[in-house]
């Protein structure tokens, strides 16, 4: 048995110079039979029946189910051989894929195209050989199954006849395999989009929770609020901050990276109120759904309160947005108002003044401080960012 382990990687260099035509079919050929997935595989018991199978009934030493590509002959299974994979310089079985469908040698030593061959003229003496090829539906041969023997001889039709069926056998089970493997793959990708919905789903009733209970917080505030209001004014207000929350979810819900920086988000909500005046400074930040949401109400209640009170309100006034973030994930957001009338903290505070001064912070587990200044309104919020 070492004698032929030893014999079968002896290199024999190839007569043949193959066209580049014939190169690029065997280069196709030969990924047909690696996407099967079956070459380096574990020994399996259906196909070591195959070569029990052949041996038996073509009374040989030596059986074998192999699969040969455009470098190597891998054995799936064998008799008599003991090895799993051979050079394919000494294979019998790549002449055997030059035939349609199959190859007898009843002597190699007398077969010009083993001249030279060491497994027929060496250790261990090969004389015969069979193979039926092994062939997918589009005809195309993955490699054989073969009997070889230490002596010449032939078969008779009902021995060839068995090496076919079991060639056809071999690719039934080499099918199926890769059926089973495919069918596992689409199963674990379906599972993958079921969990990816279901992850949906729960984050899309999540955020419609949040989103009904600040609607109703909207509300309940405003109204608790709306002392000295007529209800034209209280109607405006609650339709500017309704309004405010509808550009914040269409934020959240646009496709792509960009939706989710400070800057898209800020010029998203201040584009009804006009952004002439208004410069923005900071790098590209991604901020989490509840984040963005926080941050768009904040920004819609100090424009809201600019325009009717503070800088906006004048023609010289002025607004600028600046925002920063740390490699710690700290975040910093300001807005300054200056050269608008000047301005004074209120006695009464509303419900925006209470979205700026708690709410937002919450959001950021961070904190906020307005500030009233001769030159206009200072807003700061300090916190942390947070992964979506």
């Amino acid at each position: 048995m070492l004698v032929w382990a030893e014999r079968l990687g002896h290199p024999l260099q190839d007569r043949v110079d193959p066209t580049s035509s014939d190169r690029c079919e065997e280069d196709e050929r030969t990924a047909i039979v690696e996407s099967y997935g079956i070459l380096d595989t574990p020994t399996e018991r259906d196909f070591d029946d195959l070569v029990e199978i052949a041996a038996q009934v073509c009374e040989a030493p030596i059986a074998v189910v192999n699969l040969v590509t455009d470098k190597r002959q891998f054995f799936k299974a064998e008799v008599g051989l003991g090895v799993r994979e051979t050079p394919l310089e000494t294979s019998f079985c790549r002449h055997a894929l030059l035939e349609e469908d199959f190859l007898q040698v009843p002597d190699a030593a007398l077969d010009s195209r083993f001249d030279g061959n060491p497994l027929v003229h060496e250790d261990p003496m090969l004389r015969f050989y069979a193979g039926a090829l092994v062939k997918n539906r589009d005809g195309v041969a993955l490699g054989t199954v073969c009997v070889l023997d230490y002596r010449p001889r032939t078969l008779d039709r009902h021995q060839v006849r068995t090496l076919e069926l079991l060639a056809r056998q071999a690719m039934v089970q080499i099918e199926l395999r890769k059926a089973v493997v495919e069918r596992e793959e689409s199963i674990a990708e379906l599972q993958r989009v079921l969990e990816s919905r279901a992850l949906v789903a729960r984050e899309l009733s999540h955020r419609i929770k949040n989103v009904l209970g600040l609607v109703q917080a909207i509300i309940s505030q405003s109204f608790r609020t709306s002392a000295g209001m007529d209800h034209k004014e209280l109607e405006t207000v609650l339709a500017g901050r309704i309004a405010a929350l509808s550009r914040a979810e269409d934020n959240l819900t646009q496709d792509g990276a960009p939706t989710k920086d400070v800057r898209r988000l800020v010029e998203t909500v201040l584009a009804p109120h006009g952004t002439e005046r208004m410069t923005f400074e900071g790098p590209q930040v991604a901020l989490s759904d509840e984040q963005r949401l926080g941050l768009s109400l904040a920004v819609h209640e100090l424009a809201t309160n600019a325009t009717k009170y503070g800088a906006l309100s004048s023609p010289d006034g002025r607004v600028a947005v600046k925002w920063s973030a740390g490699a710690d994930g700290r975040f910093e957001f300001r807005w300054l108002e200056n050269d608008g009338p000047p301005v004074a903290e209120p006695v009464l505070k509303g419900f925006g003044t209470r979205i700026l001064s708690s709410i937002v912070g919450h959001f950021f587990s961070g904190q906020t401080r307005i500030e009233y200044r001769p030159e206009g309104l200072h807003f700061e919020l300090r916190g942390i960012l947070q992964a979506d």
